[in-house]
């Protein structure tokens, strides 16, 4: 299985499994998948590694978040020696904190803010790059700063995802205007994953109020490619989509996890019920496995 470097707040780990019967159950095999949400990148690099894609683009708009991304396909060598030598502590939390303010990469700074991302992500309470430390600033929970932070373990993620780098583009953008330029082109698949209605503020950098969670319902009513899109179960963003497919589904946020969570799967075509595709998981968790796996993926986890 390839696991993704990136601990990420929303991760589901029996997500991939269903997202890729959809896609597969639907013809899209073939499509290039663009993900204008990057995020952890789960969905559209697990469908990569399936061979249902022979194309990824992941848009970011986190300066840090994007810059991981092409560290990681463009530099993985630079990114895992730098990752080597960091200590894992709160001199280096604090020594980190300035790359939080940056608002422009640039390949001068790429891996810094890369490097930066990835520390904060493993160090940060629930993978949060805002948030405080784990174990606090004071280190006195039985948690400390760098419980989650494998760093043999990690490496060895982030090289499995370098070699799907052929078939990855990673771009810095607005995931708004990626679909409103995006409008017309049929033969792309759309994976949105958008900041939560709820408690949006408290997860994300950059979240959505009320304008732009309608401003994205809006932009997806007049495009021509097929999307797919997951949300956290909130009776505002089923009345924005009621004019599309809807299905409330149950989803573990963790692999470490038994309790399950409605999400919204939203799309602009028909979708397969839900409540079978989850009887059906573990069968497709297998059958989409490849023969000689390009790296080491069956499901992203955190």
């Amino acid at each position: 299985m390839l696991l993704s470097p990136l601990r990420y707040p929303g991760g589901k780990s029996d997500f991939l499994a269903v997202a890729a019967a959809i896609f597969k159950d639907s013809g899209l095999e073939g499509t290039p998948v663009v993900e204008p949400y990057a995020g952890s990148a789960a969905v559209s690099l697990g469908l990569l590694d399936f061979g249902l894609t022979p194309k990824v683009t992941l848009v970011e708009k986190d300066p840090l978040l994007y810059c991981f991304w092409r560290a990681v396909f463009d530099s993985p060598g630079e990114l895992i020696t730098r990752f080597q030598e960091l200590p894992i502590n709160l001199e280096t939390w604090s020594a980190q904190q300035k790359f939080l303010s940056v608002e422009s990469p640039s390949e001068e700074n790429k891996v810094d803010l890369a490097l930066a991302a990835l520390f904060f992500n493993r160090a940060n309470f629930s993978g949060i790059l805002g948030a405080g430390p784990i174990g606090g600033k004071n280190q006195l929970s039985a948690y400390k700063i760098g419980c989650r932070t494998n760093k043999d373990d990690i490496v060895v993620r982030i090289l499995a995802l370098a070699s799907l780098a052929p078939k990855v583009d990673v771009q810095f953008g607005d995931a708004l205007d990626t679909i409103k330029k995006s409008a017309r082109k049929k033969n792309n698949f759309f994976y949105l994953d958008p900041p939560y209605f709820k408690k949006g503020e408290l997860l994300y950098r950059h979240y959505y109020r009320l304008a732009q969670h309608k401003a994205l319902a809006t932009a997806l009513t007049s495009v021509d490619f097929k999307w797919l899109l997951s949300y956290d179960d909130h009776h505002v963003i089923e009345f924005l989509y009621e004019d599309f497919h809807v299905e409330r589904c149950a989803f573990r946020y963790s692999a470490r996890s038994h309790k399950k969570h409605d999400e919204l799967l939203i799309s602009n075509f028909a979708l397969p019920a839900c409540e079978r595709d989850m009887q059906r998981r573990q069968r497709h968790r297998t059958a989409f496995m490849p023969t000689e796996p390009i790296g080491q993926i069956a499901a992203f986890q955190i």
